[in-house]
């Protein structure tokens, strides 16, 4: 199976998706019932940041060692790329409109720890879903 530059791309993105999953969502799973104060978890924030910047460097980095060849953006490219961000978007509004109903709902999620760790699992979850669709979109057309 020969995967594209642009299916190497987005398979980048996925396992981005579960790695920030595996690594940094038990934190926010174990603090959920805490409020999330950004000036006490500045060093968490700081190693998301820095990993995030590590990883897209060294795989982007790699996959264009690997694939000398320049991506050629054609009309399959957009269209499979608007039908994938259609999905992320009704997903996103989706999600929010469940999370609005939730919180409006549930006295309990009124101070901000299971707020954050809704927000980003939600996040998550969505961005995921979008890229696994960006990918079979290209591996069908």
């Amino acid at each position: 199976m020969s995967l594209s530059k642009k299916e190497v791309s987005i398979l980048i993105e996925i396992i981005f998706s579960v790695l920030f999953a595996v690594i940094f969502m038990p934190y926010f799973y174990e603090n959920r019932l805490n409020s999330f104060d950004f000036n006490d978890n500045s060093g968490k924030i700081i190693q998301i940041v820095v990993f995030s910047a590590i990883y897209f460097a060294v795989a982007y980095s790699i996959l264009e060692l690997t694939y000398k060849d320049k991506m050629i953006q054609d009309e399959r490219d957009d269209l499979i790329s608007s039908k994938s961000y259609k999905l992320g978007y009704l997903l996103y509004e989706l999600s929010l409109f469940l999370f609005i109903g939730i919180l409006a709902s549930d006295s309990s999620f009124q101070n901000s720890g299971p707020i954050t760790f809704i927000i980003i699992l939600i996040l998550l979850i969505v961005s995921l879903i979008k890229s696994l669709f960006h990918l079979y979109l290209y591996r069908t057309s």
